[in-house]
C-alpha cells in the first residue's frame, strides 16, 4: 500500500513538472516556472553583465573637467571592444531565454498574438540595450520596435521608446529623437489627465463596467523608474542641438528623480558648467557647491572646489585653496589650485599677485599640458593688455608649444605668437646690439669686470632655476595618483604612469636622444657621414663626443662684442634696422602710435649715417598725417631738406609722383628694349649714340646701368681696340658695384686685363648629379670657417633651435665635409617650406648665432646629401639649389 501511494505521488509530481515545462499551456504553474527562469537566468544575469562592464569603463574613465561633461558617458567604438565578451554573453543569455521560455513558443514571432510570460519583453529590451552599447544601432532599433509592436499594453513600451530616442541621438537623427521624447511626454500628461478624470467617477459607476470594458480600456502605466533617464535624455538632446537653456531646465527636472549620490553629483556638476557657460555665475557656484554634499570621486570633488572659486571666491574659499596646496594628495593638482587663486586675484584687480600665481601654475603643470597652456595664455593676455608685447609673444609662443589641436582657440594662439614674433626679434636685436656696443666702448679692464659680473649673476640665476626644478621633482614624488595600472597610491618612482609622464615631458623639452651623463644639457655628438651602397638612407657613425665647454667665461662671451671698427659698424646697422622694423610693426600691425614714434625717432636721432633714416622719417610723416599736422610737417621738412632728390621727397612735393614714375619707367623700359633690338641688329653706332645721351642726361633712369653695359659692349663690337670699353665699364662698376650689371662689368674688365681662356665646346646635355625632390625630408648644413669652434657654434645652434624652432624637435650634430671642413648638421624638416623658413630666420637672427648667421647654410634631401658628400661638389649643388628651389 505504501509503495503504491509513493509511486502515485512521484508520478503526480513528475507529471506536474513535465506539464509546467510546456510553453503552450497558459497555467499558473507554467507562468511561474518560465517567468522565474526568464527573469533570473536571462534578464537579471544579462543586465548584471552589462552593469559590471559599464561600471568598469566609467571607473577607469579619465574625464576632461575643462569641457562640459557628457551626461551619460559611453565607450567609443574602440573602447567598447573590451566589453564585447560581456555584451555578447548577455545577448546570448536573453536570446536563449526567449527561444526556450516564451509562452506560447516564439518560433514565428510575426504570427504570435500574445505573450503569457511576463519577463520575455524585458529580455527583448535587454538585447536592444546590449546592441546599443555595442554600437550596433540597426539591431537595437529592431528590438525596440518589436517591443513597441507586440507589447502595447506593457510599461516596457515606454522604455523601448526612450531607448529608440537614445539610438536616434547616437545616429544624429535629432528630429526623430525629438518626436520619440514628445511621445513620452504626452504619455505622462495623458496619464495625469486619466487620474484626474477617474477622481470624478464614482466607485459605483466603475463597478457597473463589465470586465470586457475594463480590458479594452487597459493602458500601460508609465514607469516612474525611467523618469530620471528621460529627463537626462532630453537634456542630452538639447546639448546636441546647442540649446544650453533647455538642457539646464531638463537637468534640474532630472534631480527630482535622481536617487544615487553619484547621479546627483554628476548632474549638479554639469548644471554648474552649463550655468557658467551662459554667464549665471551665482547659480553655477551653488550647483558646484552641491556636488560637495555627495559621496563621489575625488577628481569631481576637486574640480567642483576649483570651479566654485572661479565663480567668485570669498576669503574663506581662498584659505581653503591655500590649505589644499599644503595637502600632499593635491600635489598633482597644484597647477589648477594656483590658477584658481590667480583668477580670484584678478577678480579683485590684483594683477601683480595674479601673475605670480599664474607663473606657479605653469611651473607645476608637469603633465597637464592643457593647464600649462591656460596659464601661459592668461599671462600672454595680461601682458598684451598692458602693451608689453614682447612678454606677450613669449607667453603665447610657450602656450603654442605645449597645447594640442584640441585646445580652444588653438589657431588663434598660434596666430598671436607668429604675429608678434617679428616684433620680438626686432626689439631683442636692438637691445642686444645696443648693449654690446656699450660694452665695446668700455676699457679692457672695465669690460672684463662687467662680463665677470654678468657671469656671476647668470650662475646665481642658474642655481635658482635648479632649485625650482628640484621643487617640481619633489612635487612629482609626493603625488599620490590613483592609477589602475600602478596598483594603488604610490610615490613617483613606484608609479609607472607618473614616470612615463615625466619621461615624456623631459623628451619634449630636451630632445629624444639624450644620454644619461654629466652636463647632459650641452652634450652633443660629432658625427661623420658614412655611405654604403646597401643603405638607402644616410647612415651616421659617432666618432667622438664633443668636449665639454664652459660658455660662462670671459673669453667665450667676449666673442659677441663688436671690438673692431667693421664689426661695430655692422652692429650699428643691425640696431637701426631693428628699431625701424619694430616701429613699423607698432604702427601698422598693433596701432600703437606712441611706441612707433619712439622706435622710429631712435633711428633718426642716431649720430652716424644709416640707410634707415629716410624711410623712418617717411614712416613718421605717415604716422601723423591728418592727425597731428605740426609733427607731420616737421618730418616732411626733414625729408625735403636732407634728402631732396629722393623718391620720398618727390612724393611729398607731388602725391602723383609714383604714378607718374611708373609711367615714366614703362617708357624707359620700352626705349631700352628698342635700343637692345638695335644692338642685336648690329646697329652699334646708333646704340653708342643713344646710350651716351641717356647716360649723360637721365641720371635717374632705372636702366642707366644697363645703358652703360650696352654702350661698352657696342664699342667692343665696333673697334679692334677693346680698351675703348674700359671707361664705361669702370664707371659701371663704380656706380653700380653690387648689381648684376656691375658684376658683369667686373667680369669684362678682368677679361680685358687677363685675356680669355681657350674656347671649348659646351656640352649642354650634361645632367646634374643632383635630383629635384619636393615631398621628402630635408636636412640643414651650416659650413664653418677654420677659425670657428665646432662645439661652441653647435651649442649656439642648439640654443637658437630651442628658442625659435622648439616645436620641430630638431637634432643638432656635426659632420666632416671634403678635406676636413666642419659642418653643423640639423635634422629633420618635413617639407621645403619649413626648411626655407629656417634658413630665413637663421640669416636674419643675431640672437644666439652671432656672426654664425653669415655662414653658408643650405638645405638638402637625403639623396642629394649622399651625392654631395661623395663628390664634394658644393658649388654645383648651390647652383642647383638656386635653380630648383
Amino acid at each position: 500500500m505504501k509503495i503504491t501511494l509513493r509511486f502515485f505521488l512521484v508520478l503526480f509530481l513528475s507529471t506536474l513538472f513535465i506539464l509546467s515545462c510546456s510553453t503552450e499551456s497558459n497555467t499558473f504553474i507554467n507562468r511561474s516556472y518560465h517567468g522565474a527562469t526568464a527573469r533570473y537566468n536571462g534578464y537579471f544575469n544579462a543586465n548584471e553583465l552589462l552593469r559590471l562592464g559599464l561600471s568598469s569603463y566609467r571607473t577607469s574613465l579619465k574625464e576632461n573637467y575643462y569641457e562640459i561633461l557628457v551626461i551619460d558617458p559611453l565607450p567609443s567604438e574602440k573602447e567598447v571592444t573590451s566589453m564585447y565578451s560581456a555584451i555578447d554573453t548577455a545577448i546570448a543569455k536573453c536570446t536563449k531565454v526567449i527561444q526556450n521560455h516564451s509562452m506560447p513558443s516564439n518560433d514565428i514571432p510575426s504570427k504570435k498574438k500574445e505573450e503569457h510570460n511576463p519577463w520575455i519583453d524585458e529580455n527583448w529590451l535587454t538585447i536592444g540595450q546590449a546592441s546599443f552599447y555595442r554600437r550596433d544601432y540597426d539591431a537595437a532599433i529592431k528590438n525596440f520596435r518589436y517591443i513597441k509592436k507586440f507589447y502595447k499594453n506593457d510599461p516596457t513600451l515606454y522604455v523601448a521608446e526612450l531607448w529608440i530616442a537614445k539610438t536616434n541621438i547616437a545616429l544624429k537623427k535629432y528630429t526623430e529623437a525629438g518626436f520619440n521624447l514628445d511621445y513620452l511626454d504626452k504619455a505622462i500628461e495623458d496619464e495625469k489627465e486619466r487620474k484626474t478624470a477617474n477622481k470624478g467617477v464614482s466607485n459605483k459607476l466603475n463597478s457597473l463596467k463589465s470586465k470586457k470594458d475594463k480590458k479594452e480600456e487597459k493602458i500601460a502605466k508609465f514607469p516612474k523608474k525611467i523618469k530620471f533617464d528621460l529627463a537626462k535624455t532630453k537634456a542630452y538632446l538639447a546639448l546636441k542641438i546647442n540649446n544650453k537653456e533647455d538642457a539646464i531646465t531638463f537637468l534640474k527636472e532630472s534631480l527630482k528623480f535622481a536617487k544615487k549620490q553619484n547621479d546627483k553629483a554628476r548632474v549638479n556638476f554639469i548644471l554648474g558648467q552649463l550655468l557658467e557657460a551662459i554667464g549665471n555665475r551665482e547659480e553655477a557656484k551653488y550647483h558646484f557647491g552641491r556636488v560637495l554634499k555627495y559621496n563621489t570621486n575625488y577628481e569631481m570633488q576637486f574640480a567642483s572646489r576649483i570651479k566654485r572659486a572661479f565663480m567668485g571666491g570669498s576669503l574663506k574659499l581662498q584659505k581653503e585653496l591655500m590649505k589644499m596646496l599644503r595637502d600632499p594628495k593635491n600635489a598633482e593638482f597644484k597647477d589648477q589650485i594656483y590658477y584658481a587663486l590667480a583668477d580670484m586675484e584678478l577678480q579683485k584687480g590684483n594683477i601683480a599677485q595674479a601673475k605670480v600665481y599664474l607663473t606657479s601654475s605653469a611651473f607645476y603643470s608637469t603633465s597637464n599640458t592643457r593647464q600649462k597652456g591656460m596659464a601661459y595664455e592668461k599671462l600672454g593676455n595680461l601682458s598684451f593688455k598692458e602693451r608689453n608685447y614682447v612678454h606677450a609673444q613669449k607667453y603665447y609662443d610657450s602656450c603654442a608649444i605645449v597645447i594640442t589641436d584640441e585646445y580652444p582657440n588653438f589657431e588663434g594662439i598660434k596666430l598671436k605668437a607668429v604675429k608678434l614674433k617679428d616684433l620680438v626679434a626686432a626689439v631683442e636685436t636692438s637691445y642686444f646690439e645696443d648693449s654690446v656696443q656699450k660694452i665695446a666702448k668700455l676699457s679692457d679692464k672695465d669690460r672684463t669686470k662687467f662680463i665677470e659680473n654678468v657671469i656671476e649673476q647668470t650662475k646665481k640665476e642658474e642655481e635658482r632655476r635648479k632649485k625650482q626644478e628640484a621643487l617640481r621633482l619633489l612635487a612629482l614624488q609626493k603625488t599620490q595618483a590613483a592609477d589602475q595600472n600602478s596598483g594603488g597610491n604610490k610615490g613617483y618612482w613606484d608609479n609607472p604612469k607618473l614616470k612615463t609622464d615625466g619621461y615624456d615631458e623631459f623628451r619634449r623639452l630636451w630632445g629624444r636622444d639624450r644620454l644619461n651623463e654629466d652636463d647632459w644639457r650641452r652634450s652633443e655628438k660629432i658625427i661623420v657621414a658614412s655611405f654604403s651602397e646597401k643603405d638607402s638612407i644616410l647612415t651616421e657613425e659617432v666618432i667622438a663626443k664633443a668636449e665639454k665647454i664652459d660658455t660662462l667665461t670671459v673669453d667665450y662671451l667676449i666673442k659677441n662684442i663688436p671690438l673692431t671698427d667693421s664689426a661695430f659698424k655692422v652692429s650699428q646697422i643691425r640696431m637701426v634696422e631693428a628699431y625701424y622694423n619694430a616701429g613699423v610693426i607698432y604702427k601698422d600691425q598693433l596701432n600703437e602710435p606712441e611706441m612707433a614714434e619712439h622706435q622710429l625717432l631712435l633711428v633718426i636721432n642716431q649720430s652716424f649715417e644709416n640707410d634707415m633714416t629716410l624711410p623712418a622719417a617717411f614712416q613718421l610723416y605717415k604716422l601723423f598725417e591728418g592727425k597731428n599736422n605740426s609733427k607731420a610737417n616737421e618730418h616732411k621738412e626733414f625729408i625735403l631738406n636732407h634728402f631732396p632728390n629722393s623718391d620720398y621727397a618727390n612724393f611729398l612735393r607731388d602725391p602723383d609722383y609714383f604714378i607718374k614714375k611708373k609711367e615714366f619707367d614703362k617708357i624707359a623700359r620700352d626705349e631700352y628694349i628698342t635700343l637692345l633690338e638695335r644692338y642685336n641688329n648690329e646697329l652699334y653706332p646708333l646704340v653708342v649714340a643713344k646710350a651716351s645721351e641717356m647716360i649723360e642726361n637721365e641720371k635717374n633712369n632705372i636702366y642707366r646701368a644697363k645703358y652703360l653695359l650696352l654702350k661698352a659692349m657696342a664699342l667692343g663690337m665696333m673697334n679692334e681696340d677693346k680698351t675703348l670699353m674700359k671707361p664705361d665699364l669702370e664707371m659701371l662698376v663704380k656706380e653700380y658695384n653690387d648689381t648684376e650689371e656691375g658684376e658683369r662689368g667686373k667680369e669684362l674688365l678682368s677679361i680685358l686685363e687677363k685675356g680669355i681662356s681657350e674656347s671649348k665646346e659646351v656640352d649642354f646635355t650634361k645632367k646634374s648629379i643632383y635630383t629635384f625632390e619636393s615631398n621628402v625630408t630635408f636636412y640643414m648644413l651650416v659650413f664653418l670657417d677654420d677659425k670657428q669652434s665646432l662645439n661652441s657654434e653647435k651649442s649656439n645652434v642648439v640654443d637658437f633651435d630651442r628658442e625659435f624652432f622648439s616645436r620641430l624637435e630638431l637634432k643638432v650634430s656635426s659632420k666632416i665635409y671634403g678635406g676636413g671642413q666642419n659642418v653643423i648638421f640639423i635634422d629633420e624638416f618635413k617639407d621645403i617650406q619649413s626648411a626655407k623658413e629656417y634658413v630665413s630666420s637663421f640669416k636674419s637672427t643675431k640672437k644666439h648665432l652671432g656672426d654664425l648667421q653669415n655662414n653658408k647654410i643650405i638645405f638638402i634631401s637625403k639623396k642629394n646629401l649622399k651625392a654631395l658628400f661623395e663628390t664634394s661638389k658644393l658649388s654645383e649643388y648651390e647652383d642647383f639649389l638656386i635653380e630648383n628651389y
